[in-house]
């Protein structure tokens, strides 16, 4: 009890003392609320993402069957390795297949005002009980589903919720999709959203249009030149990725000594669940994470430097306390419980900035961070900010403790409490220094991350994203193939017909960002494509002005045109990367080549009548694929159009979607947007991570910035009586100006030396975030440098400027 009523009495004595000083108290927790309300929010989002278990039973027994392919990381396998790694392995207890590519799982549910494009997920029948989730209601495939080609579909919560209102009488019912009415036999609970977020029904793998047009035991198809599957299994009690990964390579690295396509020559890896879907995102998140902390640490020592300068002013007061018989331990625990109030007000502040933060965070983050929805300030984040706060209280409140513990009461009596001076201002000192060394370090990572966005946005495309508008527009799966092809004549010359439309065309998958590039080349004339199986090749399919609508030029040869007909020899278009990968010292006009036949024969040659250039269709950030894009009207109709208009691309979206309505009023359209949109869209991920870095960045600089302007101002103050001196004896004012300025730039060029130093060892654990510039980058260390020290020159310059206007006799006589 008496150790309790001392801490009250500490607590209320702070309270009085905090009160007396409005100016300090506001500034201190303005800092501090920064600090812990930025690592609360930030620590959030690692949580939902990276910490929080995924909402599967047992989620750590979850991998990803993947193909080892260098050119894609979260590859597919074929068919055929998909059954080797079910019937030959002792380390997954089971193992289920499902579509990822987003243009294979997108189905069309009618129903609605108008058709709605979703994204579907097709899965074997064990797909549910692998991933160990159940259905809140109704049931999951079985077998006989999957074998039978049952139309049936599970729903996930949001699209229940949608269309059914949360209804148990949903069960059941048919939904229409892709022009087939499927019977509704279970819901997913909300927080189930695999594979992909968007995901909103799950069908039966059977039912899948590629999988009735090419079965997957088809010779051509099962040994991989055409589609890629998705593996995700289960380990069995004891086991582990790695051991699952070691036994698959073994048996992977058999068969393709039997048989070297058996996998498109690709191996077979096994990597965990939750590693995939964090992805990118986990350095991402850990970067942006540190560096909110290196920011706290900075507002701890402006605090701490605070609480030195206002002890200096209290030294006084706390030497008579220790002449009345206060002990060193209980000057110590007077100054903590300071420390410990000012902090907890702080905290209690930063939990609404946090909230606030969140908030901003989920409506702004890139929407291809996993999981980022899931993002909320619970118990367990407020235990992080709880020991967070505690943290913070001990790191700034410790060293002025300490000082005001250790002083010479007798002392600072004789001298008016000025003993400590020197030594809080080189402590001070000290304490700024380290501030600019952390904020050189988080300057140097914001101006790689901002030249490496720099360096993204100036990429050469090969195609010009300005005014351009794009959608996709799918008719209800079952159209026979001849109306599909009228719809897309009719639909083109309505486009075109459109005032303010230059040009208009189509193609299959605008950008393929989710779906690995396939290599499907079974023979070039004079030349053996085995040695380049593994390596990527994408085939589409363009219609119309596709190449003029994107501003894609013509590097050789021409365009197809309407002679190129159905009953005509196959042609293609490649890209300069095609071109020079399979004849880089000839013409490839004319040459001829197998593959991907698109009236199913695979034996027809196709031609070369032109070269384009080679456009970025994979990513911003990927080196664009060798292409290879046939012609509408022999390879079959395009979901995906583009239209060049001669103003701003969005004010045309009500035009467009009539034009739609007037050629099939079935159709779904999604994705209307502009193409400009859709790259923001891409980049969004490196602009939110940058400009996030950024702001922490400057606010890093600004604390620096204060910091050392609060302990010169300090210092010049203490110097008062020195500095009336030497003016008194004929120090100029410029003088004083130098000495004034050159202690505090010694501190901020210590801070600078170490803070970079440190950068070029840090730097090098974000290279994976950088793009375009190396984690040492000469130019932008230098830029960091120089903001650093302009920032310090000013904060130094106004205590220099008012110590030179200093009035000797007033100084001399005041002391």
């Amino acid at each position: 009890m008496f150790r309790l009523g001392e801490l009250r009495r500490d607590l209320n004595y702070a309270f009085r003392t905090m009160r007396k000083s409005p100016s300090f108290t506001a500034v201190a927790c303005a800092t501090l609320v920064l600090g812990i309300g930025a690592n609360t929010a930030v620590f959030s989002v690692v949580d939902a993402v990276l910490l929080r278990p995924l909402p599967y039973a047992e989620p750590e027994n979850l991998v990803h069957v993947l193909a080892d392919d260098p050119h894609d990381a979260r590859a597919g396998v074929s068919y055929r390795a998909y059954e080797v790694c079910r019937s030959q392995n002792r380390t997954l207890a089971a193992l289920a297949v499902y579509y990822r590519n987003s243009g294979w799982s997108r189905v069309t549910i009618g129903g609605a005002v108008e058709p709605q494009s979703v994204q579907a997920g097709f899965t074997s029948a064990n797909f549910f009980s692998v991933m160990g989730v159940a259905p809140i209601l109704g049931r999951a495939f079985d077998e006989s589903d999957e074998r039978h080609r049952q139309p049936v579909a599970v729903l996930s919560g949001t699209l229940w919720e949608r269309y059914f209102g949360r209804a148990s009488g949903a069960l059941g019912k048919t939904i229409e999709v892709d022009g087939r009415a499927f019977t509704i036999i279970g819901v997913m609970p909300r927080t189930f959203q695999f594979p992909a977020r968007e995901t909103m029904l799950w069908l039966p793998i059977s039912t899948n249009r590629n999988w009735l047009d090419h079965p997957p035991r088809d010779s051509f198809h099962a040994r991989g030149y055409y589609m890629r599957w998705n593996l995700v299994g289960r380990l069995r009690p004891h086991a582990t990725a790695g051991m699952a990964s070691a036994e698959l390579a073994e048996v992977a690295g058999r068969l393709a000594r039997e048989d070297p396509d058996w996998n498109m020559g690709l191996g077979i890896k096994v990597s965990p669940l939750n590693v995939e879907i964090a992805g990118n995102a986990k350095l991402a998140l850990l970067a942006l994470f540190a560096s909110a902390s290196l920011v706290l640490l900075i507002a701890c020592s402006n605090v701490a430097n605070l609480m030195l300068a206002r002890g200096a002013a209290r030294a006084r007061e706390l030497a008579v306390r220790t002449a009345l018989g206060a002990t060193q331990s209980r000057i110590l625990r007077q100054v903590l419980a300071e420390s410990l109030l000012l902090v907890s007000l702080s905290a209690t502040c930063a939990v609404f900035l946090a909230i606030k933060a969140v908030r901003l965070l989920v409506r702004f983050g890139p929407a291809d961070l996993p999981r980022l929805d899931e993002t909320r300030i619970d118990g367990w984040v407020l235990c992080f900010m709880v020991a967070l706060s505690a943290l913070a209280a001990l790191l700034f409140g410790l060293l002025p403790a300490l000082l005001a513990g250790r002083s010479d009461p007798i002392a600072a009596l004789k001298s008016g409490g000025r003993t400590a001076t020197s030594g809080r201002i080189r402590t001070g000192g000290l304490v700024v220094v380290s501030e600019f060394a952390l904020a050189a370090v988080l300057l140097a990572g914001a101006g790689l991350l901002l030249k490496s966005l720099r360096e993204v946005e100036r990429i050469d495309l090969g195609f010009r994203a300005d005014r351009v508008l794009t959608m996709h527009v799918r008719l209800p799966d079952g159209t026979p193939a001849n109306r599909q092809i009228v719809f897309q004549d009719d639909l083109l010359a309505r486009l075109r017909a459109l005032p303010g439309v230059r040009w208009a065309g189509g193609i299959n998958g605008l950008f393929e960002l989710d779906q690995p590039p396939l290599n499907s080349l079974r023979s070039v004339e004079g030349r053996d494509p085995g040695q380049d199986r593994s390596r990527p090749l994408t085939w589409t399919t363009v219609g119309g002005d596709y190449f003029r609508a994107m501003g894609i030029a013509l590097v050789a040869g021409r365009y197809f045109s309407d002679r190129d007909t159905a009953d005509s020899p196959l042609v293609a278009i490649v890209d300069e990367g095609m071109a020079r990968r399979y004849w880089p010292d000839a013409d490839p006009l004319d040459k001829r080549f197998k593959g991907q036949d698109a009236r199913g024969r695979n034996d027809d040659w196709l031609t070369v009548v032109g070269v384009v250039k080679s456009a970025r269709r994979q990513g911003l950030e990927r080196e664009p694929t060798p292409h290879v894009y046939e012609w509408s009207k022999q390879a079959g109709p395009v979901v995906d159009w583009v239209i060049r208009t001669s103003g701003d691309p969005t004010s045309f979206t009500g035009l467009v979607r009539s034009a739609v309505r007037e050629a099939e009023p079935h159709a779904a359209i999604s994705g209307l947007m502009s193409t400009r949109g859709q790259i923001e869209i891409q980049n969004s991920a490196r602009r939110f991570r940058t400009w996030l870095l950024g702001l922490f960045a400057a606010l890093a600089m600004l604390l620096s910035t204060v910091g050392i302007y609060g302990v010169m101002s300090y210092a010049t103050a203490q110097r008062t009586q020195e500095i009336g001196v030497r003016m008194a004896l004929g120090a100029q004012r410029n003088g004083i100006l130098i000495l004034v300025l050159r202690q505090g730039m010694a501190l901020a060029a210590a801070g600078l030396a170490v803070g970079m130093a440190a950068a070029i060892g840090l730097t090098h654990l974000i290279s994976g975030l950088l793009f375009g510039v190396t984690p040492t980058d000469p130019t932008t260390f230098a830029a960091a440098a120089v903001i650093l020290v302009g920032a310090a020159a000013g904060a130094t310059l106004f205590p220099a400027l008012r110590a030179t206007r200093l009035d000797p006799l007033t100084a001399l006589r005041d002391e």
